[in-house]
């Protein structure tokens, strides 16, 4: 059976738009919108310029973040990261985020996947990259980032998922990717 590709028939239209803040990492729209049927509705919309994330895996160990996120007021577990500043690759922002959060440069940088974080209000894409044949140097932090380096064991990765402690998206995202590609 061949799927229809075609989904315009579900297509939201603008009729209206606010922009309600305008900050330096997010843009917020109130809109009003035409709904498929014909109807209206009201949509917030989070406008941000993107992300990435990589996974480091070097010598048998996968390398990690620990840092405060204010927003959920938690010591979160996180692969490095780090938004895409207006006018730049993503993976530059990549090689970028590597070497200050993990002091770690890469030669090659590959695309592991692409995803939207939470599609239901925001725009904000990120792109998952995987570094390989590492080197490390020294750890290079931004005035404004306080974190820790956590080194977790590959084969460990697969119990560091199933107890819970990993609460980001994009983190669990990329044990899954390193447990089914090592086979772990």
């Amino acid at each position: 059976m061949t799927e229809n590709n075609n989904y315009d028939h579900l297509r939201e239209k603008i009729i209206q738009q606010e922009r309600v803040f305008d900050g330096k990492v997010i843009r917020v729209d109130h809109d009003t919108v035409e709904l498929p049927d014909g109807g209206q509705s009201k949509r917030e919309i989070v406008y941000h310029n993107g992300a990435v994330c990589l996974i480091a895996v070097h010598e048998g160990v996968m390398y990690f973040v620990r840092q405060y996120r204010i927003a959920p007021d938690e010591f979160l577990l996180e692969i490095p990261a780090g938004k895409i500043e207006k006018g730049d690759a993503p993976e530059a922002t990549a090689k970028r985020e590597l070497e200050e959060e993990v002091g770690a440069v890469s030669e090659k940088l590959s695309l592991i996947h692409q995803f939207y974080v939470s599609p239901g209000f925001s725009n904000e894409f990120v792109c998952l990259y995987e570094a390989e044949n590492m080197e490390m140097k020294e750890q290079m932090l931004d005035d404004d980032e306080f974190l820790d380096i956590v080194k977790i064991p590959l084969q460990n990765l697969r119990e560091t998922l199933a107890d819970g402690s990993v609460r980001d998206s994009k983190t669990i995202i990329a044990i899954q990717y390193v447990i089914e590609k090592h086979n772990l």
